[in-house]
């Protein structure tokens, strides 16, 4: 199967395939749109001085007054705002430039001819930003603005918008990087954001993350997807290989104002896939009343975060509000922050059908499962969940929670959420020093909490802070208990298990030491997935971009078959006699494994290669030779591009690499 396979990627912690000789740090686009502008007009960069009817060009030594070749670039966003866009226009700015005010986008593309907006020449993504300070005016509310037009492509540049000087009209407490806007009856269609890079997005105002009124109203975004009430959605939103980093609140906002028409009133078919969100103020990706989301292969390092103080510091890496068919899943939720909420990946109110499958947590500060009021078919399957929920509020008691699903929204109780699936999950808290009590709260009915490992040792007691479980149908059966797990919790399950999962190694980083040894009392315990506890079904059908994944999972978090007899496993690994995943690359013979003292390593080279590594947004950070006598590469956390290379192979790869800090 397809999404097999690209499950597996994940387990490699590799999600493009090998084989390219595409280089990360020649990607301008200097040969224009390739979706017509440069072949209509026969201008393939054009040095010649006459303006190409598609192309335009844009650079910090330019003129307005121009003819906007590339030899004679344009200078100012105010002269691109004010130029006509039509299909199949491609805008170009020059790498190493910065330019300041507003980009008003005008006209839109088409499905086969969408409008471009990329980068050309050498050296660092060009800077657009808002920021303009008071000598003009106030900085603006967003860096690029696009009302009611779409069919467009963002690539290879960098926005910015750090407002610091209040602008007429412009309230305080907002700041957008691109915003598109939709107070139309039309549907705007087909989005691309790749390569980008959202930095430094704030806004002037500042608020109290425990003000939940101010906190919600807040919605400071690197990209911000808006539909007014009543009217229509935005369509077909792809978000692919972009670093978000250094952002007030979000990475991005997606949301429709709701309304009170006959219509759906949500966006439709947005895909988020292998961006790299790093020290964000808050949650990096809000699907707000979105109608088929998926959001995979992303790494989500220190959501929630407070590295300076206008940064909101609260928020959960992902949460949807109000949205139907939600698919999260192999993305890594690492060092989540936050005084409320700040679980790796949870579900806010009155959600239909989300799916929370072969994610990583790990050091959030919630905890593991959130599932708040009013939501229908919430499921945490084969997922891993290391040292999660260690939070302590004062104000708070229960405030860090190994499970909690609540029945409140708005402050009223009674919304019980229904049909919720937590099963074949890895919760591990096994830290050596500092050990801390957890919550287990459940107010929900038909819960099914089943063939999970709940692992607490040296000291921490998973539900020892509280366990308050009120669900007259709740299902919880073939669970495995060991350490200092709460009885109250573990006298619901009825047929549990209480042994040593033994596990591979837990000394090791990351997911791969939580694979099972061979004779682990949680291989062929787990109860079938037959009755109350089938799995669940993914509404592949309601979009072409589920169109790769499974209805019914095959797999466990390491890619071993669920379908080797009718018994599963415990937990996320379903490997049954004690087979160890490497992260050994099938693709790439050379790389060995991604997980070892902050190091790539490297076997079976015979020879002598040549590599460079390249970080998301294309910057080489390392170059150098690989051979046998020489062969691990250090790095940190992150997303990377690697090209080894000799006389007779090249290979080129992205992986993410990820080692704990704890």
């Amino acid at each position: 199967m397809i999404a097999k396979k690209l499950f597996l990627y994940f387990i490699l912690l590799i999600f493009m395939a090998c084989g390219s000789s595409d280089d990360p740090s020649d990607s301008s686009g200097d040969t224009g749109n390739s979706n017509g502008g440069n072949s209509g007009g026969n201008n393939s960069g054009g040095n010649d001085d006459s303006k190409d009817e598609t192309n335009f060009y844009f650079s910090e030594s330019g003129n307005d007054s121009n003819s906007g070749s590339q030899k004679n670039p344009w200078k100012s966003l105010s002269k691109l705002s004010n130029s006509e866009l039509s299909p199949g226009d491609s805008i170009f700015f020059n790498r190493g430039d910065s330019f300041f005010g507003e980009l008003v986008v005008n006209g839109s593309g088409t499905e086969s001819e969408p409008i471009v907006f990329t980068s050309y020449g050498s050296g660092d993504k060009p800077i657009i930003s808002g920021k303009v300070g008071s000598s003009g005016g106030g900085d603006y509310q967003q860096a690029i603005y696009i009302l009611n037009h779409d069919n467009m492509v963002f690539e290879n540049l960098e926005i910015q918008n750090n407002r610091q000087a209040p602008r007429t009209n412009v309230d305080n407490t907002d700041s957008f990087g691109i915003q598109i806007h939709n107070n139309s009856d039309e549907i705007l269609n087909n989005f691309v954001f790749k390569n980008m890079t959202f930095r430094n997005v704030y806004a002037i105002a500042q608020v109290d993350p425990s003000d939940q009124q101010a906190f919600n109203q807040f919605e400071v975004a690197g990209i911000r997807i808006f539909t007014e009430w009543n009217k229509a959605p935005i369509n077909n939103v792809l978000v692919e290989d972009n670093y978000f980093t250094d952002l007030q609140r979000f990475g991005v906002h997606a949301k429709h104002a709701i309304g009170n028409n006959a219509n759906d009133n949500r966006h439709t078919n947005f895909v988020f896939r292998g961006n790299e969100f790093k020290q964000i103020g808050g949650t990096c990706i809000l699907p707000s009343r979105v109608r088929n989301c998926l959001i995979e292969n992303n790494i989500f390092d220190e959501p929630g975060a407070k590295t300076n103080s206008r940064m909101i510091g609260r928020g959960s890496a992902v949460w949807n509000w109000y949205s139907v068919n939600t698919i999260i899943q192999n993305n890594q939720a690492l060092k989540i922050r936050g005084i409320l909420d700040s679980h790796g990946i949870h579900v806010d109110h009155r959600n239909v059908n989300t799916f929370i499958q072969y994610n990583y947590m790990e050091d959030c500060e919630g905890g593991f499962v959130e599932i708040l009021g009013g939501n229908e078919t919430s499921v945490y399957r084969f997922n891993i969940s290391v040292n999660d929920g260690w939070r302590s509020n004062p104000n708070w008691t229960n405030s860090n929670h190994t499970i909690w699903l609540s029945d409140n929204i708005g402050g009223q109780d009674g919304y019980n959420s229904d049909n919720s699936y937590i099963y074949n999950n890895t919760v591990v808290i096994n830290r050596t020093s500092n050990p801390y009590r957890t919550a287990i709260d459940i107010q929900a009915i038909n819960t099914r909490i089943f063939n999970n490992i709940f692992y607490s040792i040296n000291g921490s007691k998973m539900g020892n802070k509280q366990v308050n479980i009120t669900d007259n149908n709740l299902s919880m059966s073939n669970n495995l208990f060991f350490g200092q797990v709460d009885t109250r919790f573990k006298d619901y399950d009825e047929q549990a298990v209480f042994q040593n999962p033994n596990f591979y190694d837990e000394s090791l980083d990351g997911a791969k030491g939580y694979q099972l040894l061979a004779g682990s009392p949680a291989i062929n315990a787990g109860i079938s997935f037959s009755g109350k506890y089938a799995h669940p079904p993914i509404p592949v059908g309601d979009s072409d971009i589920f169109s790769e994944i499974e209805a019914i999972p095959s797999v466990g978090f390491f890619g071993r078959s669920l379908a080797v007899n009718s018994t599963p496993n415990i937990g996320a690994n379903n490997a049954k006699n004690g087979e160890i995943t490497s992260l050994y690359n099938l693709e790439n013979p050379l790389i060995r494994d991604l997980f070892n003292n902050q190091e790539i390593q490297f076997e079976n080279v015979d020879n002598e290669f040549n590599y460079r590594l390249f970080d998301i947004t294309g910057k080489e950070k390392k170059s150098g030779i690989i051979n046998s006598s020489n062969s691990k590469i250090q790095l940190e956390n992150g997303v990377y591009s690697i090209i080894i290379e000799n006389n007779h192979k090249k290979i080129s790869q992205k992986f993410i690499y990820r080692k704990s800090n704890l």
